[in-house]
């Protein structure tokens, strides 16, 4: 049975909210257990007081109890607590990037790529044509285990992660079991909530920190003062304080990381099943599964932060001493799920390493169909949309007309340098030949190209495109989306209100004007009046709104301005949304080329996460 990622964001959203309202719950918890701890170590209650505060019951207790002393250390604890996860969250926000650097990745590069790299990098190429989303940078570790991840808030800031292990021990079709299995995750809209996790529990922990910090500088202190007897209690008050705080810190990270393994352990066979949907070949992802428990490293990953984010990974990157911490489910009962004919013996390392350079099966998977794409390419435009110096000049190249070429030639001169001037120069007769689709396409390829710009560099580009779109005194369907793509999937890395890191808006009241405009847009791609009306009638149907409704009128640059809020809209309005967008355009029976453009591109701009279209 398909996968159906709305309802996969769906859970996820819940999961968050089952994490925030279980989190509130270990906060509240670990307040109330603060104050008791600061009131009976530095003796702030009197002796007489401790028995009235186990007996709740007596009518005096709550008027006992010193709350103004007990409400400031709440709101120290609970600030502490608060600036821990937001200097965290501020962290995690600047993209997936920080996440693979943080693990030890480094960036891999089409022209420094050997032959393994390349063969990864061709994978997660191929997947992303597939999936309808941004081509994700690439990150390698230096692990010899056999595991990867994906990071990031969505979709335009996502990385794919990638050991080394992976490279030299699995043959292609495994390969690409694991870069499904992580896009997955991505469409599933984990990524966001594994980044939550992080935060979250990153908060909680603070708390042993602190305890240990006061460990430290309360003994030093002691030592130091020990000759005056109260200043010796006092030092005895603390070093119990500090004792205190890091065994609440450390029972709150005990009970927050029961929480993360639960939720990552669901996760992930809701992944496995995704990419069996992708790849249409089980055996891969089953094959890379059974090589992980024949590798001598397994899935382990060294790295002192793989603790912290050991939920991100395709397998389980930590030993524990209990299946209760497990962030993953056991390997055998994954294997069985994809392969049940499995006889539960691993294959030797020595056959995984011979077998990591052998050629993919000949079954039909979404690869080999998606490569059929990639192959109608010219081999000069998709080597040039790889690469980070002439990326830009793919995108100048997809915007240059015939009919303004000497004052488009003259704007790339006057706001470009002279590499870029080049390589326009080059590619632009072989990029006047493509469809609007395959244009599409290399701009998917090109993004991990165009993220290497530094933020001056993205922002003179970015208004030398504006004015080669400009330059007719009109903006069409291609134009719209790449000036959108740019600010959506490269801005975003410099700007981080631009990702859609939580969803604001739920119902279709919300985002009725901008989602009727949207409809407005695809009914006029229809070459008749008399179809243009059948589609709108049939969008409107979907949205459950009268025939009546008025048509309103569109514009691109109306559209710009309203995009975002559709693009932080929840996945069951996506859902709602997309369902739109196919009705309308089929209204017909007929999809024109336009309008399969004008699909594509909202599927790439509003983060819709649909599935592979395979026969």
């Amino acid at each position: 049975m398909a996968t159906n990622f709305f309802a996969a964001q769906d859970q996820a959203r819940g999961n968050t909210k089952l994490l925030v309202f279980l989190f509130v719950l270990a906060v509240i918890t670990l307040l109330v257990l603060t104050n008791l701890l600061v009131l009976i170590t530095l003796g702030i209650m009197e002796p007489e007081h401790y028995q009235l505060l186990l007996n709740p019951a007596d009518p005096l207790w709550l008027e006992q109890l010193p709350w103004k002393m007990m409400g400031w250390v709440s709101l120290f604890v609970f600030v502490i607590i608060a600036a821990v996860i937001s200097i965290k969250q501020a962290e995690l926000s600047q993209g997936g990037q920080v996440v693979a650097k943080a693990l030890g990745g480094r960036l891999v590069e089409h022209h420094l790529a050997d032959d393994k790299q390349q063969r990864l990098l061709n994978i997660v190429e191929e997947m992303a044509i597939a999936a309808g989303v941004p081509v994700p940078p690439v990150y390698l570790t230096p692990e010899s285990s056999i595991n990867a991840f994906a990071a990031g808030y969505s979709p335009a800031d996502a990385v794919i992660g990638v050991t080394q292990g992976c490279l030299n021990l699995l043959d292609r079709d495994q390969l690409q079991g694991v870069i499904a299995h992580e896009f997955s995750h991505i469409l599933n809209g984990d990524m966001k909530l594994n980044i939550r996790l992080i935060a979250l529990l990153h908060g909680i922990e603070c708390i042993s920190h602190a305890g240990y910090f006061l460990l430290r500088s309360g003994g030093r202190r002691q030592a130091v003062i020990a000759s005056s007897a109260k200043s010796k209690d006092n030092g005895g008050g603390i070093l119990g304080l500090a004792l205190g705080l890091m065994i609440l810190g450390y029972l709150g990270t005990f009970f927050g990381s029961l929480i993360k393994a639960a939720v990552s352990r669901q996760r992930e066979f809701l992944a496995d099943a995704s990419a069996v949907q992708f790849t249409r070949n089980p055996a891969g992802i089953a094959g890379a599964l059974k090589a992980i428990g024949g590798a001598s490293y397994g899935s382990r990953i060294k790295h002192p932060n793989a603790d912290e984010m050991s939920h991100l990974f395709f397998g389980e990157a930590i030993s524990r001493w209990t299946s209760l911490f497990a962030t993953h489910p056991p390997l055998p009962q994954r294997i069985k799920r994809l392969d049940p004919s499995w006889n539960g013996v691993f294959p030797a390392e020595a056959q995984l390493k011979q077998q990591s350079s052998t050629e993919p099966s000949a079954a039909k998977t979404t690869e080999q169909k998606t490569a059929a794409v990639l192959a109608a390419l010219p081999a000069f435009l998709l080597h040039s949309s790889r690469h980070a110096a002439s990326a830009p000049a793919l995108c100048c190249a997809c915007l240059i007309q015939t009919e303004y070429l000497a004052k488009q030639w003259a704007m790339v001169k006057a706001l470009g340098d002279h590499q870029l001037m080049q390589n326009v120069d080059k590619l632009y007769d072989d990029v006047s030949r493509l469809s609007g689709k395959q244009k599409l396409q290399l701009l998917q390829i090109a993004v991990p190209g165009l993220k290497q710009l530094s933020q001056q560099q993205f922002v003179e580009f970015q208004q030398l495109c504006q004015n080669l779109s400009r330059c007719d005194g009109e903006e069409d369907l291609l134009e719209w989306t790449l000036l959108n793509w740019l600010q959506h999937c490269v801005g975003s890395q410099f700007d981080s209100s631009l990702l859609h890191r939580r969803d604001q808006s739920s119902s279709l009241e919300q985002v009725k004007r901008p989602v009727l405009a949207l409809l407005s847009l695809c009914a006029q791609q229809a070459k008749h009046e008399e179809l243009q009306d059948q589609s709108w009638k049939m969008g409107l149907e979907v949205l459950g709104l009268p025939a009546s409704t008025a048509r309103p009128p569109v514009s691109f640059q109306l559209l710009s301005e309203q995009l975002p809020a559709l693009i932080h809209s929840s996945p069951r309005l996506k859902q709602q949304l997309w369902q739109m967008l196919k009705m309308a355009v089929q209204a017909d029976e007929l999809v024109n080329e336009q309008e399969e453009l004008l699909l594509q591109a909202l599927v790439l701009l509003l983060e819709i996460p649909v599935s592979p279209a395979l026969p």
